[in-house]
């Protein structure tokens, strides 16, 4: 397995869909997996649910391998993210106001170290994503309007179409799945409140792995949080219309626009909320939650 080292943060990357060594995520360690999608096609969608059309992936990118947790946040908040205004976009900028956390900070249920982060806002995912990528020297993916340059060395939230390749496929030997972990539902794979299971907060990342993980060792794709992505909610109509590589979906980043999320939370009953295809969920990009979060790519 080859590691990469950047000053900083340390993060380890498992190579052409190895799973990472790495147990746990800590502040000074964020473990990614580097998904070799170069060239390939997928169907976006699983025959229920989405478009059902074929998707082209442009080139390879490394995904976090959990969700972003609380002590990985809490480096972003110690570091004066809320007071650096270079972090955030224009919009959310004049959002945050005098907002100098997320929304349930500290809160007993939600805010062990290793439990995903929640009540953060599109607008703050994108500020960590800038933050973070300024630490490591790299160039920030987000402009001051919010549109992402997947091709910048910097983090950014996955687009829709790179979050759903990697919950439903991984690489191009790999066939097609509807969960993460394969074709048939199962409750012990995800953190969630499908019967029997009972979740009733959040879970530490990984809490389900490997039996919940993709063939690539992500974890958590179906339950725990809902994971905000970097595009504006488009119909499926619209996805088929689009003969876009990448199909990166921006209109702006204004409190009227809407935000995708993916993969269901701890808080969802209906297992359909858990297919890797599922795409009915969207808020605006100021909303915090105690069911979302998110996790971060890079080319």
């Amino acid at each position: 397995m080859g590691r990469r080292l950047f000053h900083s943060l340390i993060l380890v990357y498992a190579l052409c869909g190895a799973s990472s060594q790495a147990d746990a995520q800590s502040a000074t360690e964020i473990s990614f997996v580097e998904i070799c999608a170069a060239g390939d096609s997928f169907t976006m969608g699983d025959g229920l649910l989405g478009p059902n059309v074929s998707q082209t992936i442009t080139g390879s990118f490394f995904i976090s391998r959990f969700p972003v947790t609380n002590s990985q946040f809490a480096a972003f908040i110690a570091d004066g993210g809320y007071a650096e205004r270079r972090d955030w976009t224009a919009n959310g900028w004049a959002w945050k106001g005098s907002i100098t956390q997320p929304a349930h900070w500290k809160d007993a249920e939600f805010y062990g170290p290793d439990q995903p982060v929640v009540g953060v806002s599109w607008y703050e995912a994108v500020a960590y994503c800038n933050w973070l990528s300024l630490k490591e020297g790299l160039t920030p993916a987000y402009d001051s309007c919010g549109r992402a340059n997947l091709g910048a060395s910097g983090y950014r939230l996955p687009t829709e179409v790179e979050w759903e390749y990697a919950a439903a496929k991984g690489a191009p030997a790999q066939e097609e799945r509807i969960y993460p972990w394969g074709d048939a539902w199962d409750s012990r794979k995800a953190v969630c409140r499908v019967a029997p299971a009972t979740a009733s907060n959040t879970a530490c990342v990984g809490s389900k792995s490997p039996q919940g993980d993709t063939p690539q060792g992500l974890a958590d794709m179906s339950g725990n949080v809902w994971e905000w992505c970097g595009d504006n909610a488009q119909s499926d109509g619209g996805i088929s219309d689009s003969g876009r590589l990448d199909r990166y979906f921006f209109q702006g980043d204004s409190k009227t626009e809407y935000m995708v999320l993916r993969g269901g939370s701890w808080w969802n009953n209906f297992t359909n909320g858990f297919r890797s295809a599922f795409r009915g969920f969207s808020l605006q990009p100021g909303s915090r939650h105690k069911v979302t979060g998110f996790r971060i790519v890079r080319r």
